[in-house]
């Protein structure tokens, strides 16, 4: 059976490593699998049979190629444009989308649009009852949020930057995931921790108060903010720590998939944070929004190398919760 899979997403959360996670599943249960999104969103050496399309392209055209590879089935992630050229083309579709997923410009009909999907799956972000009335009048399923992972064994390797520690933080550049906060802390250890190295990765508005802050108080050579168009999980598998200082976060996605990339963590006190975190044992918890504990929690994992690999070993276990095989299975059922 010939299936492409459509990887999409917004501007706060992209599907194309889960894309490649499932295309590379359905390979090896047999399948004939292409991947396909716009252009530049998935890094060739990532995945294989990757089929890039302009962001303006039209459902017609797309529909076009997919009848052209006589395509027998398309499974879209967080891709509406993909469920329209998988209609257009007369091919059955499934749609999935993490809960609450709102797409960076509103979709015109997507209930109507989505009605023909044999299945909406529904990616649970949180334990709380699904909004039904979101999904009225669509056969849906729930599934549970799949954890797509990198592996993180040796605890002493060199690490990147060409620096000897490594501290990476992810999330949009703005207020909510206080790195404001996260840099005040920086400022009071990195001149304890000169071999220590921070990482903001992200883009936003607020990136500019935050370049200010860096060179203000002299934190060029021990710090560094780059674009979320780096590969983030090459910087989860060459890190030490994980710091998560965000306030009141909708979700806490990337804490756990740096949990499960078996990193000690250090995150602030928050409903999705507290679901994925036992404090003290797979990670520290400290209280929202303050300085000092933040700076306390986080100068305990670098200065104890021990902490560190105890903490990491039990959040490494955090992904038995979240199989991915569950979510492929999902899947597979459509397609036998």
């Amino acid at each position: 059976m010939n299936v492409a899979v459509f990887a999409g997403g917004n501007k706060e959360f992209t599907a194309s490593r889960l894309g490649v996670k499932l295309a590379q599943s359905l390979r090896e249960q047999g399948f004939n699998v292409t991947l396909r999104a716009v252009k530049g969103k998935i890094k060739a050496k990532d995945a294989s049979d990757v089929r890039e399309y302009a962001a303006a392209a039209k459902p017609k055209t797309l529909a076009a190629a997919l009848v052209k590879e006589k395509t027998d089935f398309v499974v879209s992630l967080m891709n509406l444009t993909g469920c329209q050229a998988a209609a257009e083309a007369g091919v059955p579709f499934v749609y999935a989308e993490n809960e609450g997923f709102k797409e960076d410009k509103a979709a015109k009909d997507k209930k109507t649009l989505l009605k023909k999907a044999k299945q909406v799956f529904v990616i649970k972000t949180s334990d709380k009852p699904l909004n039904k009335k979101v999904y009225t009048g669509l056969k849906v399923q729930e599934v549970a949020n799949p954890a797509v992972w990198v592996e993180h064994y040796n605890y002493n390797k060199p690490a990147c930057f060409k620096k000897e520690n490594n501290i990476v933080a992810v999330g949009k550049l703005a207020k909510e995931s206080g790195f404001d906060n996260l840099l005040k802390t920086w400022a009071r250890l990195a001149p304890a921790h000169r071999t220590w190295h921070l990482t903001i990765v992200g883009d936003g508005a607020g990136k500019a108060a935050l370049t200010k802050f860096i060179a203000k108080n002299g934190l060029e050579a021990s710090t560094e903010i780059v674009s979320a168009a780096e590969d983030v999980y090459s910087l989860l598998r060459n890190a030490d720590i994980f710091a998560y200082p965000a306030l009141n976060p909708a979700n806490a996605d990337i804490l756990l998939d740096a949990m499960a990339s078996k990193l000690p963590c250090v995150a602030c006190e928050s409903g999705p944070v507290t679901a994925l975190v036992a404090n003290g044992v797979n990670g520290l918890i400290v209280n929202a929004g303050e300085e000092e504990p933040f700076t306390v929690a986080l100068d305990e994992l670098m200065v104890n190398w021990g902490k560190r690999v105890g903490i990491a070993v039990e959040a490494g276990k955090l992904k038995d919760r979240y199989p991915f095989e569950d979510f492929v299975r999902a899947f597979a059922q459509f397609l036998r």
